[in-house]
């Protein structure tokens, strides 16, 4: 029974042991395959993230634009309005100067006329007087006279039925009183009629000069102005206190104050603006100068590679279509003559291409038919190769249709046809440059070949 008990107990410790053993590993595989899906759950969620994140940064970036925008749109709108109440408030003040300069245009008209009109009664009125005095004075006059002649008649009436030396007596002094009273008609006529034509000529003076001075708008300024200038001629201290009052006048008004501010400080840019236009120019100038001179020293630089890189190329390209063509035998190779005259030849070239001038057009031929006197005759072929070949020499650098014509000094190449040239000396200075050396052109000369 002991022995059967140890043999269950230690199947039963076994049996523990292989579950312990089961748990731990379910926990450990359980343990892997939580960790690897969380893993491709991380991975899976990675570009979620990052969309996520862009929208969440295009979405601040788009906000943050918006309210710059917005505030722009404040700053702008505030800025515009008050601009606005700025014109407004001009245009209020002009309208109440104009408003003002109308009505006293109005009390000026108004006033003018009514003293012309007061003017015009009083000389109507005067002269009206005066006729009616000298009407009443004739009435009374001629009266009194008939009343004299009358009773004169009467009472030599009576004195005719009396007696006739009294008769005689009145008649005498009727004849008296008549001459008398036709002398004094007379020189009243005589007396009256001047002093109406003087009349007359006054009125008209004074009808004349309301019509002229005051009646019509020149004249009363004509009249003002007059009257303003003797005013001032006379009293000058008068026109110096008037000229310091109308000032204060002006000046106590804000806007006038501010219009006189602006106006000293646009005078005082206006005459600052030419000496900082002047100091810009030459700024400008030595900037371009500085900018001409670095682009000569930079041509001249990379005009030496400029010219080797296009020998070499020019000399690869002619060794390429030798070796492709042959020198007339399609089996064999080009052989250079055993005298080293073929590396002369290249030697030449490259300096040549270097160093171009006007005789560089025929040194190929001459080559070829120097080195065709120890060798065999050239191929038709390779004849026409080298008349194409000097034909394209003979073309300009530039157009490579027209025939080289011109000569640039100082550097003496010849390279460009007659347009070509034009063209080239019609741009600014510091492009008018040789296009194989890039020296600066001084002068060109035409050449005929």
């Amino acid at each position: 029974m002991g022995l059967v008990d140890f043999i269950i107990s230690t199947v039963g410790k076994c049996l523990e042991a292989v579950c312990l053993l089961l748990d731990l590993n379910f926990v450990m595989v359980h343990t892997v395959v939580r960790t690897a899906m969380a893993v491709i759950t991380l991975i899976n969620s990675i570009p979620t993230l990052l969309l996520h994140s862009v929208l969440e940064l295009g979405n601040f970036t788009f906000f943050c634009l918006v309210s710059l925008a917005e505030a722009t749109t404040n700053v702008a709108h505030s800025t515009v309005t008050m601009l606005g109440s700025l014109v407004l408030a001009l245009e209020g003040l002009l309208e109440s100067l104009k408003m003002v300069g109308y009505l006293s245009m109005h009390v000026l008209l108004r006033g003018k006329e009514q003293l012309c009109r007061g003017l015009l009664s009083v000389l109507e009125g005067c002269g009206i007087a005066v006729s009616l005095v000298v009407y009443f004075t004739n009435t009374m006059v001629n009266f009194a006279l008939i009343a004299t002649q009358n009773v004169c008649s009467v009472l030599v009436g009576v004195w005719q039925t009396v007696s006739s030396p009294l008769q005689k007596v009145l008649e005498f002094t009727l004849t008296s009183f008549t001459f008398l009273y036709s002398s004094l008609v007379g020189t009243s006529a005589f007396l009256w009629s001047p002093c109406k034509l003087l009349l007359d000529f006054m009125v008209s003076l004074v009808h004349m000069f309301i019509s002229i001075f005051i009646l019509n708008i020149y004249g009363l300024l004509l009249t003002i102005t007059i009257a303003l200038t003797t005013t001032a001629y006379l009293n000058p201290e008068l026109t110096r206190q008037a000229a310091v009052r109308i000032v204060d006048c002006i000046n106590s008004f804000p806007a006038s104050r501010r219009l006189s501010v602006a106006l000293h400080r646009l005078n005082f840019a206006l005459q600052s603006t030419p000496h900082l236009l002047h100091v810009a120019m030459e700024r400008l100038q030595r900037i371009f100068h500085n900018l001409y001179l670095l682009e000569r020293r930079l041509w001249q630089q990379l005009s030496p590679l400029r010219s080797l890189v296009l020998a070499l190329r020019t000399h690869l390209s002619r060794d390429n279509n030798n070796r492709v063509h042959g020198d007339g035998d399609p089996g064999g190779e080009r052989r250079d003559p055993p005298d080293g005259r073929a590396g002369d030849g290249v030697h030449q070239e490259l300096l040549d291409l270097v160093l171009p001038s006007s005789s560089s057009t025929d040194r190929p031929l001459k080559k070829q038919m120097a080195s065709g006197k120890d060798s065999k005759p050239l191929p038709a072929e390779n004849l026409l190769t080298l008349l194409k070949e000097q034909e394209e020499r003979k073309k300009c650098v530039i157009c490579q249709d027209c025939a080289k014509t011109v000569v640039l000094l100082p550097c003496r190449h010849l390279c460009l046809c007659k347009d070509c040239t034009n063209i080239l000396m019609r741009q600014p200075m510091y492009q008018q440059n040789c296009p194989l050396c890039r020296h600066m052109i001084l002068d060109h000369m035409d050449v005929y070949l």
